[in-house]
């Protein structure tokens, strides 16, 4: 302790009760380098003191699966009072070095007009007077970067191609007229709402756009003027990101779970996969079938799917990801036993609503894997291949081979025929049309 300053002694060395918003954070901010430690207490004990609390920590150990586990913690931030303390330009960035005082301000070249920054008892105000400046209709970029990113996740390329650079380094927004009638709806609500930034609102807006709803075919003549599809002569199709094709394949099987909010979730990970800093797997196979908003983000320990799939770095921001085709992605697809069994969770599906007659199968497999029917062509090729692939496994079941049976699979079932819809629904999962938007 003797080390710190003598404000920050002061304020460890206050009862917790008597300190004031200043000491009670210096005091927890240096907690963790003063407090004494378990083993250092334990090293300083002598024999008899150290084995009574061995016996003692053992009877703890016993007991421990009754403990209830740690409630949820939310973090906050709060003022530490009205008056905040002085800001001083550092020389070189050093923070003993301090120059001259500045005052809290807006950046010069956006803003029209100095903060007003109306203090309470209990507040600076200055925290407020900033968000009442983020979120002002006057303010030139906040909507425009918002709906700028919106429009990026659902066309692939934002308006603006640089969606954190909309300065003089910065593309210029291909559709200018369009970025500021979007912003002026999503501050205004957009699509007559009545709800100001609402992302929703925004989302149904676009998606409802005749732009969004058009198809992606090629048009050889629009391609020679414009080739990179900036004008947005069709729509530009956009494979799934790694979370989106978690959920498409869970959710196509039948086994999402669509529980909302609650802790983290942790899937189970490939066999010889490090899990550096630990991955304690969800017991509840229903908790690792949720939305893969909940997965578990570990910056040393991606999740292998999202992984391949072009997982941004996430010691990082990602303004935009990149898009890429590898080796990687296809066999974790085929392999991936998540995958295998979703496979069988929807072949299972599929003798559950459609019975046992191949052609209903394959359509009900079409409408849920693709949202649509399939065409005679693909009916008829879809069966050629669950008859050989039947008489293939038939062969293999002969052997004695181990086969991947749909879940659920009724009694009396023909053990071929279910394996090889099991084959098929995992083909679909592996084709360009399920993982593509189009």
């Amino acid at each position: 302790l003797a080390v710190f300053p003598p404000e920050v002694q002061e304020a460890v060395q206050t009862p917790p009760a008597e300190r004031t918003a200043l000491q009670a954070l210096l005091a927890a901010k240096v907690a963790p380098q003063v407090e004494v430690k378990t083993e250092e207490i334990v090293k300083a004990m002598s024999e008899a003191e150290r084995t009574e609390w061995n016996a003692l920590q053992k009877e703890l150990d016993a007991h421990a699966a009754l403990k209830p586990p740690p409630l949820p913690v939310g973090l906050g931030i709060t003022d530490i009072g009205p008056v905040a303390p002085p800001t001083h330009r550092l020389a070189v960035g050093l923070y003993n070095t301090p120059l001259e005082e500045v005052a809290p301000a807006f950046p010069a070249i956006l803003a029209t007009a100095p903060p007003r920054i109306v203090g309470t008892a209990t507040s600076t105000g200055r925290r407020l007077a900033l968000a009442r400046w983020i979120a002002s209709s006057r303010n030139p970029l906040t909507a425009r970067v918002m709906v700028n990113r919106v429009w990026q996740y659902h066309f692939g390329a934002g308006l603006v191609r640089t969606p954190s650079d909309f300065g003089r380094q910065g593309e210029r927004p291909t559709h200018p007229e369009l970025l500021d009638w979007l912003a002026s709806e999503f501050v205004r609500g957009a699509g007559g709402s009545g709800k100001p930034w609402s992302l929703k609102a925004l989302h149904r807006l676009i998606m409802t756009s005749n732009t969004y709803r058009q198809a992606a075919a090629y048009d050889p003549r629009a391609a020679r003027l414009d080739p990179e599809n900036r004008l947005l002569w069709r729509f530009p199709r956009r494979r799934m990101e790694g979370e989106a094709i978690r959920d498409a394949i869970v959710q196509v099987s039948g086994l999402l779970n669509p529980k909302r909010g609650g802790p983290s979730v942790f899937p189970e990970l490939p066999e010889g996969v490090e899990t550096r800093g630990g991955w304690p797997v969800s017991h509840d196979p229903a908790e690792r079938h949720r939305r893969s908003v909940y997965v578990f983000v570990r910056r040393n320990l991606r999740y292998p799917l999202f992984e391949a799939f072009d997982f941004p770095d996430t010691h990082e921001s990602c303004a935009r990801r990149n898009t890429t085709v590898s080796a990687p992605q296809a066999m974790i697809l085929l392999n991936d036993r998540v995958v295998l069994e979703a496979a069988q969770a929807f072949a299972g599906r599929l003798l559950r609503e459609a019975g046992s007659d191949p052609a209903a199968q394959i359509e009900r497999a079409y409408r849920l894997a693709y949202g649509r029917r399939p065409g005679a062509d693909e009916q008829q090729l879809a069966q050629e291949f669950l008859a050989r692939q039947a008489a293939l496994i038939g062969e293999r079941l002969a052997r004695g081979e181990r086969v991947l049976l749909p879940a659920g699979m009724p009694e009396g079932a023909d053990p071929a025929r279910g394996a090889a819809l099991v084959d098929f629904c995992h083909a679909l999962f592996n084709t360009n049309e399920f993982l593509t938007i189009e």
